[in-house]
């Protein structure tokens, strides 16, 4: 099966919270018919020494558009936005994990009564 593609720029380009521009969105299809995002994060550099060494210049996200599985990959080629889809899920399969739990409710602790300190 064919590799599939599309790219959903936004237009027009948002500051980011450090006042930079976003980039675009790129969709594409993997081997299995399995949809992914895939887009650029940028480390403001203030921030950049509480990064991880390898993610300190930026790193690209690729995301099932289900959201069940996220992937980072810290080196990021600069033609990454022009790569075709089967370039593009190659560098999705090397990507590390990045799983977060998604879920509607969270785990919350029984709230015990506090007991007055007289007694």
């Amino acid at each position: 099966m064919p590799l599939k593609a599309a790219i959903r720029a936004t237009s027009p380009a948002m500051p980011g919270l450090d006042g930079s521009t976003t980039m675009g969105l790129i969709t594409f299809e993997d081997q299995e018919g399995v949809c992914w995002r895939v887009w650029k994060v940028e480390t403001p550099s203030a921030q950049a020494h509480l990064m991880d060494a390898g993610f300190r210049a930026g790193w690209l996200v690729f995301e099932r558009e289900d959201e069940r599985e996220r992937r980072r990959l810290a080196d990021v080629p600069e033609d990454w936005e022009s790569l075709p889809p089967h370039r593009l899920d190659a560098l999705r399969q090397i990507a590390v994990s990045a799983n977060t739990p998604r879920t509607g409710s969270t785990h919350q602790a029984p709230v015990t009564p506090r007991r007055d300190a007289g007694g």
